[in-house]
């Protein structure tokens, strides 16, 4: 019984350690990563190379670009959804209630007087 009453305290201690351990390992994996991609756009811009490397862009500005694009790219898609239904609307014409009533009562009265088989 004596070890299931240290479970939980080992457990959370372990967990705390490890959470300490992680944050600063990726803490410094992400700083170095900082600092080379730092090193890498001020050697293209020292070197005069800009013609062949592309300039650095933010992740987060990649994905602003990329909504931008999705959102333009669906606006042209609704634009044709929309010509398509006014056109599908003018072919039909204008069908009013009325008519479609009258078609109903002609239909039931050819019902009525076809002769059965029986």
């Amino acid at each position: 019984m004596s070890n299931r009453d240290g479970f939980g305290s080992g457990f959370w201690l372990g967990t705390l350690v490890g959470g300490v351990v992680g944050g600063i390992v990726g803490a410094s994996i992400a700083n170095q990563r900082a600092n080379r991609i730092d090193d890498e756009t001020e050697s293209g811009r020292l070197s005069g190379d800009d013609s062949e490397r592309r300039p650095f862009k933010s992740s987060r500005r990649r994905t602003i670009d990329r909504m931008e694009i999705a959102r333009q790219s669906l606006d042209d898609k609704i634009s044709d959804l929309n010509n398509t239904i006014d056109a599908v609307r003018s072919s039909i014409g204008n069908v009013s209630e009325d008519s479609i009533d009258l078609r109903t009562k002609q239909m039931d009265e050819d019902v009525k007087t076809q002769p059965s088989n029986s």
